[in-house]
């Protein structure tokens, strides 16, 4: 049995059609198109508040829920299904369904097919059918909406739906100041491991490393953090969520404001850049009723 296993019969382009499979790479909207991402990858987008974070993930939300192909027009979406897990609260439902028609009349407008009002209405209910919205408003929330991600992944597989799922977690340290005020407080049982931020991330992480064993997914992250300098000349920002946390994320790119405050078509520009693997370049962008625009 081993030896059949030593002299398998591969060629490494055969190796590579396989893994590819099993661990499709995902090439992600702008500003996260720059590093292809694949399931099991931890995305972590950091910035000051506001920095256009939570409006990234709608926008990857939206390219995830689209289709590839719909009825002959070529939509270019990755057809995957989305739970999103709002720990800031400030997702706005509105904003991403008028996010994803916009994007499909764009797409509609540009193809010769003729689109009628009730095929426009289906594609955009069983777009919106793929996203699941959890919204958490402590950290205890937050564990009970991981644990219970088994079970609707579960769910999915046993429905046969299409693709690798995207876990967004946005806001992932919004609960810090206040775990951090519990962890201060005398603690009723000594038996018990005392509840502070730190013992709530050891649970954060091994909930998604159970997840990750059962379901591979893909994670993005978002994280308020504000610079220990004067501007962000350096890239230097202040770190406080634990080191079990910090070493789990696999990837990092920073958004925050453009220096110069200069305005596109009345809206703040943003910079983008890879810190995580660390690219030399930024991305300039801004954000648009239909989403996110890059500079040329």
């Amino acid at each position: 049995m081993a030896k059949a296993w030593i002299n398998r019969d591969e060629t490494a382009k055969q190796m590579l059609a396989r893994v590819l499979k099993e661990r499709p790479l995902l090439l992600l909207p702008q500003p996260l198109h720059r590093v292809p991402l694949s399931v099991n990858n931890i995305i972590e987008i950091i910035g000051p508040s506001p920095s256009a974070k939570t409006e990234i993930l709608l926008q990857v939300a939206v390219t995830c829920i689209l289709p590839k192909n719909w009825n002959g027009i070529q939509y270019g979406g990755l057809e995957h299904s989305v739970l999103f897990l709002d720990l800031d609260c400030r997702l706005d439902i509105f904003r991403l369904s008028q996010s994803l028609k916009l994007r499909i009349s764009k797409t509609n407008r540009n193809s010769n097919h003729q689109f009628q009002h009730d095929d426009m209405e289906l594609l955009f209910k069983d777009c919106m059918k793929r996203i699941s919205y959890t919204r958490c408003y402590d950290s205890f929330q937050f564990l009970s909406a991981l644990k219970g991600l088994h079970s609707k992944l579960d769910k999915e597989r046993n429905e046969d739906r299409n693709g690798v799922d995207v876990l967004m977690i946005d806001g992932i340290g919004a609960f810090y100041w206040i775990d951090r005020g519990f962890s201060s407080l005398p603690q009723g049982n000594p038996n018990r491991k005392n509840f502070c931020f730190q013992t709530v991330f050891e649970t954060v992480v091994q909930e998604l490393r159970k997840l990750l064993m059962m379901h591979p997914v893909l994670v993005l992250a978002t994280k308020t953090v504000t610079s220990q300098v004067k501007g962000w000349s350096k890239n230097e920002y202040r770190e406080y969520m634990p080191l079990i946390w910090q070493s789990f994320v696999t990837h990092r790119i920073l958004v925050r404001p453009s220096d110069d405050k200069r305005k596109i078509h009345d809206r703040v520009c943003y910079l983008a850049e890879w810190l995580l693997p660390a690219l030399n370049l930024s991305d300039e962008f801004f954000v648009g009723d239909a989403g996110i625009l890059t500079l040329l």
